[in-house]
């Protein structure tokens, strides 16, 4: 990559923008972003059509980046595309948080062959810590060619938000939520305000708060609410409204005017979830219609805002873990994607019904591992994947002290499940395939 190609996206090494902000005054103002700040209009890409995504039923890899080391445990959690599409962010269990770049060959094709070599990648920003990440966002501002709007918010265990710049892997400052006894707490899940992008919320053990981006500190206003906010999601037309689910498996909607709490649907089988949520997020095509998805339950419940009682459809995937299995909309919202336990990848049609009128379902055989991360390039046929989850290590006590084998009279150990812990690039678009 040359210098000047690397001065325009996030996960180069960002040398001049460094030394830049070293000559620069270590104010708040030139830490954050402002929420004055807009993307380029030439920054945006022309949209491609989505009914072309998954049209060949195929998906081609042309990238990845591995954690090939099962005894760190390395398990990826979950991936998301950058806002301007350059580079994807993820966190990797016991070694912190890493970006990746799109290749650059990548950038404005129509189709790709399938006898591609696939890429290698190194992470091109690695902020190193360890910990639990519990969740993460981009900036929804961020455009590469303004280095202020290159960042993430990431909460982690024992610790508070902290916002981080995408081009040093620095920390630029942190947002501090305090419980009821006035310490600090770790915010277990993340949303910025769509209406101003100045606002982050937390969700809480007991409660919501929310910050000013441009004020690192103390929250500026706080919401009690029943039950853990494990997961959030704000939609762009109800920007006072918070829809968040927690572990004991309810949904509820906080007004952050009143500060009322209603409940999403009840606890029957049929209307709810049968653990604690995990995910929850808003089509992009439509002000009604939002998705759940809940640890250890193979449901996929959509909803409607317009009627909360109940869910208006049920998805079907396979999930026996307790970690977050990420959902994702196509930028459009034509499609709805998430993986399963079992490493294959489930695309839902939303526009088109088979003869039972549910959703046209496609199924990619991805990973060898727990598929738990998925996300949508923001305007370009291509999606990121994630891989991994916790591996129980075999039990001691069916060994022989000498030789590792199981001992007399005891069965021998289930084989244990390839470890495969990585994120990977998928074309999803036209290709050109071979013919044998």
């Amino acid at each position: 990559m040359s210098q000047d190609e690397t001065d325009q996206h996030p996960g180069g090494n960002g040398q001049d923008i460094a030394e830049e902000e070293q000559d620069a005054p270590n104010s708040p103002e030139q830490d954050v972003p402002m929420q004055t700040e807009e993307p380029d209009a030439d920054a945006e890409c022309s949209p491609v059509a989505e009914a072309h995504f998954f049209k060949d039923a195929a998906c081609i890899e042309v990238a990845r980046c591995s954690w090939d080391r099962p005894v760190r445990q390395n398990y990826l959690q979950g991936c998301r595309w950058s806002p301007d599409g350059t580079c994807v962010l993820t966190a990797v269990n016991n070694d912190g948080m890493h970006i990746v770049e799109l290749p650059t060959d990548l950038y404005g094709k129509e189709s790709v062959p399938e006898e591609r070599p696939v890429d290698l990648l190194t992470s091109a920003v690695h902020v190193k810590e360890g910990g639990l990440v519990y969740d993460y966002a981009w900036y929804p501002g961020m455009n590469s060619g303004r280095p202020e709007t290159c960042c993430w918010i990431a909460s982690r265990q024992h610790e508070p938000i902290q916002l981080w710049d995408a081009f040093t892997g620095g920390l630029r400052c942190s947002y501090k939520g305090y419980d009821q006894f006035d310490e600090v707490e770790a915010a277990l899940s993340l949303a910025f305000a769509p209406a101003d992008r100045a606002t982050i919320y937390g969700g809480y053990k007991k409660s919501i708060k929310c910050f000013d981006i441009n004020v690192p500190g103390r929250e500026t206003g706080s919401w009690r609410t029943k039950s853990t906010a494990s997961c959030m999601a704000i939609a762009s037309y109800m920007p006072d409204t918070i829809l968040f689910g927690s572990w004991n498996r309810s949904i509820s909607a906080l007004d952050v005017r009143s500060g009322e709490c209603l409940p999403v649907g009840n606890y029957a089988p049929e209307n709810s979830h049968t653990a604690g949520v995990t995910w929850i997020g808003f089509a992009p095509d439509t002000e009604e219609r939002f998705v759940t998805g809940a640890r250890k339950d193979p449901k996929v419940l959509c909803w409607d805002v317009r009627k909360l009682t109940q869910p208006v459809q049920t998805l079907v995937r396979s999930c026996g873990t307790n970690q977050r299995i990420h959902l994702a909309f196509s930028p459009g919202g034509r499609w709805l994607i998430s993986g399963d336990t079992r490493g294959i990848l489930h695309a839902w049609n939303l526009h088109e019904t088979d003869e039972a009128g549910r959703p046209k379902e496609l199924l990619f055989p991805l990973h060898w591992d727990c598929l738990n991360g998925v996300s949508f390039h923001p305007h370009g046929p291509i999606m990121a994947t994630a891989s991994g989850q916790y591996h129980f290590p075999p039990s001691a006590a069916n060994l022989d002290a000498e030789d590792g084998e199981p001992s007399a009279g005891e069965p021998a150990a289930k084989e244990p499940t390839k470890v495969e812990n990585s994120l990977t690039l998928w074309w999803i678009g036209k290709g050109v395939f071979s013919e044998e």
